[in-house]
């Protein structure tokens, strides 16, 4: 009499390890469905030089760590954010944070500034702040810029950054045209 063999398959550890891997995808597929939305995940929108919202992308801070930041460690940030939204070319954002009366005098048309932007300011820029003096809510920054990539160390923009916070992330701003 014959007995009937079942064949044994050669690799019963790797049916499993496929099972487990798919199990996985399905779970983490499903918790990030059924996960709610953080309220620090909203993006920053900028209108009329405010920036609003929850969460500033770019650097990557909430309102409440914002509210904590000592008066400098914010006007550092508001210029650098402006910086980044230079080197990010997002001209018509940068734009809107300037003060209405500054944009007239010196850049009556989002083109001039771009033009000037582009001429004046390294691609990548490299912040040095050198001192900052405060009156009312009008902050003053002297800042340094330089091009790390392609610049000397002696090749520097000095610059006066006049910044107004009417509240936190609601900042008009200008500066000392070179």
């Amino acid at each position: 009499m014959k007995k009937n063999k079942k064949k044994e398959d050669p690799n019963p550890i790797g049916k499993w390890i496929i099972i487990a891997v798919i199990t996985l995808v399905i779970l983490t597929t499903i918790l990030n469905i059924l996960s709610p939305k953080k309220e620090n995940d909203a993006e920053i929108n900028i209108s009329n030089g405010n920036l609003t919202g929850e969460k500033v992308n770019v650097f990557d801070i909430d309102m409440e760590k914002l509210r904590v930041m000592g008066e400098r460690d914010r006007m550092e940030y508001y210029f650098s954010y402006w910086v980044e939204l230079l080197e990010s070319r997002e001209y018509k954002e940068a734009y809107g944070i300037l003060y209405p009366e500054f944009r007239e005098t010196y850049f009556s048309r989002l083109s001039e500034f771009e033009s000037y932007v582009k001429k004046t300011f390294p691609r990548m820029a490299g912040l040095t702040f050198i001192n900052i003096e405060r009156n009312g809510d009008i902050y003053v920054l002297w800042v340094e810029i330089r091009d790390p990539l392609h610049g000397s160390k002696d090749e520097v923009i000095e610059m006066n950054v006049v910044i107004k916070e009417n509240d936190f992330a609601n900042i008009e701003m200008s500066f000392s045209v070179v």
